[in-house]
């Protein structure tokens, strides 16, 4: 009988030779991993072998679902796609909510493995516990939208769907996996692994539903938690804004990057142009993910005009990436920014991050009109910004050089542009800066996934975004020293309830109780705080080997200067900052178990964690 919660199955996928089968793991493998990319990783790391091309034929490619994914659990509805990422040669994972999550669980599979390549385009067909392959010849080269369009007139509109752009089908490195029009399983390159297997997308029909052993027991817990949840002041900014809220104050904090990362507020004064209610005015409906309470997405709609669009309304992180980031701010120009990249299956984060690589490329003479076709790269063109981003999603003209991220296009410029590529072992860094939570520069460095921030940590605490009650000592903000546990503690707890499938935001704005509870009530299993955090150990600790049996050691990768604060800002919010990152990752790496001088998990940790399979990898017998 399957753990309940889960429907007890995995689907193998094997495109070369055109096989489905299907595994019923253990029920502790379920319950020491939780699902999502915790299950992911034990999968991978035992499936395939190490220093492979992630877009070669060899490699896996994995979709999961959480434990409590499709489940009452509060904002239960994530899924994950994993796998070695293209674009930094370390584990990659991303994950999207919406309704796919929900919808493939309901198919009959908690988890996905592909490997192999198909001869010509397909796609997964699975309907009610069975699967098959079918071609998608006549699927290639649409559009996110028109796909959609096109399984909703086959299957109905409670199809499941989990899809390729055309930037995936040419491999692009921006490329990711998209669903339910515009949510987005952004970062990684994915979508890229997944459009060199020749499959252009997973359609999912059934109406099996996870069984809970107590609905009682949930049904309390869950009122109680809805109840503390809608009295936090970030729930209300969720529930009337969305993310868009934050952009104007984050801007004004100097959380947002401004400028390439070299700016500061003074020079974006207009960022109330681009956040909350600015951003309302173009929602012309609300939308929220599979049964949750927060509702933060909507629709917008710009009817008129050169930046005409209809789609999902901006995240925060794309109008700090299109609009600070590029001095960027016609809210317009970066919706319709927004739509292009999801229609072509872009990551949002990357693609902007990209764009405001070539304009600093532009202003200190790197690049001119002739490397661009005579496109005017200066700051805050929108017209420009648009176009570029039009160039990337459709691989033409200058967008062909920017077409696989900051790092690979300032190896294909030269002349100097790597200065001015904001990446970390090539993965674009996001829109919140470790110079204000000083926190954030140890995950962007030492996640398994480099430059990350929906990995939580410490800098949670600093910027007050932690679940109340998880981590109750002091810290401070710039004294580096002594914050590993406080690091451990909240990375750990946040890696459990991610790959159990509840939202980040879910997880912020509730107590730490709201998923033990979530979790015991849904499997019959009681879980402890101390529970969740060893497996969330366990499963940082396992992605982290993944790393180092690639040969890469994260604590060795660089972070660009200008994130660090080398030199510092010499005005605006961060003046002065220069983050102290050694003693930061020294206190982490000593918490998690890990050795300080080489980021290698001991033997001893590798033990307590359940995790012997690694041991021979990293500690081999002399």
């Amino acid at each position: 009988m399957a753990v309940p919660g889960t429907m007890g199955k995995i689907l193998f996928v094997d495109l070369s030779r055109q096989e489905c089968r299907a595994e019923m793991p253990a029920d502790e493998i379920y319950l020491n991993y939780l699902g999502g990319y915790g299950l992911g990783a034990y999968y991978l790391y035992r499936l395939q072998r190490p220093k492979l091309d992630p877009l070669g034929p060899e490699a896996y490619l994995g979709f999961f679902t959480g434990l409590l994914t499709g489940t009452a659990a509060i904002t239960g509805n994530r899924y994950f796609v994993v796998g070695k990422s293209p674009k930094t040669g370390t584990w990659g994972d991303a994950n999207s909510g919406g309704t796919f999550g929900p919808r493939m669980k309901a198919a009959g599979f908690d988890g996905i493995v592909f490997v192999g390549q198909s001869e010509k385009p397909v796609y997964l067909l699975i309907e009610n516990g069975n699967a098959r392959l079918l071609s998608a010849e006549h699927w290639w080269g649409l559009d996110t939208n028109e796909l959609e369009d096109r399984v909703q007139a086959q299957y109905g509109r409670q199809a499941g769907l989990a899809c390729v752009g055309p930037a995936g089908e040419r491999r692009q490195l921006l490329a990711c996996v998209i669903n339910d029009r515009g949510r987005a399983a952004g970062r990684s390159g994915l979508g890229a692994v997944m459009g060199s297997k020749n499959l252009k997308a997973i359609v999912t029909l059934g109406d099996a539903q996870p069984k809970m052993a107590d609905p009682e027991g949930m049904r309390r817990a869950i009122e109680e938690h809805r109840e503390f949840m809608r009295h936090q002041d970030f729930f209300q900014v969720l529930h009337q804004y969305g993310t868009a809220g934050i952009t104007a104050s984050a801007v004004a904090t100097a959380d947002a990057p401004i400028k390439n990362w070299g700016g500061t507020p003074e020079d974006f004064p207009t960022a109330k142009k681009i956040s909350d209610d600015s951003v309302l005015a173009i929602q012309h409906r609300k939308y929220a993910c599979w049964r949750c309470p927060i509702g933060c997405g909507g629709e917008t709609e710009v009817p008129n005009g050169p930046f005409q669009s209809r789609g999902h309304k901006p995240e925060y992180e794309t109008l700090a990436s299109f609009g600070a980031l590029c001095l960027n701010d016609s809210l317009e120009s970066i919706n319709l920014c927004n739509e292009i990249c999801n229609r072509a299956g872009l990551d949002t984060i990357s693609t902007g991050c990209t764009v405001a690589f070539a304009l600093e490329c532009y202003e200190q003479g790197i690049i001119g009109d002739s490397d661009t076709g005579g496109l005017k790269l200066t700051w805050g063109n929108s017209e420009a910004i648009v176009e570029l981003t039009r160039q990337i999603a459709e691989g033409r003209g200058f967008g062909r050089v920017l077409a696989d991220g900051a790092k690979v296009a300032a190896e294909r410029i030269g002349r100097g542009a790597e200065q001015f590529a904001m990446h970390i072992a090539g993965e674009e860094v996001p829109m919140h800066d470790p110079r204000l939570n000083p926190g954030l520069a140890t995950s962007y460095l030492m996640d398994a996934t480099p430059g990350r921030h929906t990995q939580m940590s410490a800098w949670t605490l600093e910027a007050q975004f932690a679940p109340p009650g998880l981590y109750t000592k002091p810290i401070e903000r710039y004294r580096y020293a002594g914050k590993g546990e406080a690091h451990a503690t909240v990375s750990n707890h946040h890696h459990a309830a991610t790959s159990a499938g509840m939202c980040l935001f879910g997880w912020s704005v509730l107590k730490p109780t709201a998923l033990t509870d979530s979790l015991t009530y849904t499997t019959g299993h009681p879980f402890s705080l101390e529970d969740v955090l060893k497996i969330g150990a366990r499963i940082a600790t396992l992605r982290i080997s993944f790393n180092l049996r690639e040969g890469i050691r994260n604590k060795d990768l660089k972070i660009p200067d200008r994130i660090l604060g080398i030199p510092p800002l010499d005005r605006g919010p961060v003046a002065g900052i220069t983050i102290d990152l050694e003693t930061q990752v020294r206190d982490y790496l000593q918490a998690m178990g890990w050795d300080p001088e080489t980021g290698v998990p001991t033997r001893e940790t590798l033990e307590r964690l359940g995790l012997d399979f690694v041991i021979p990898d990293l500690h081999p017998a002399a």
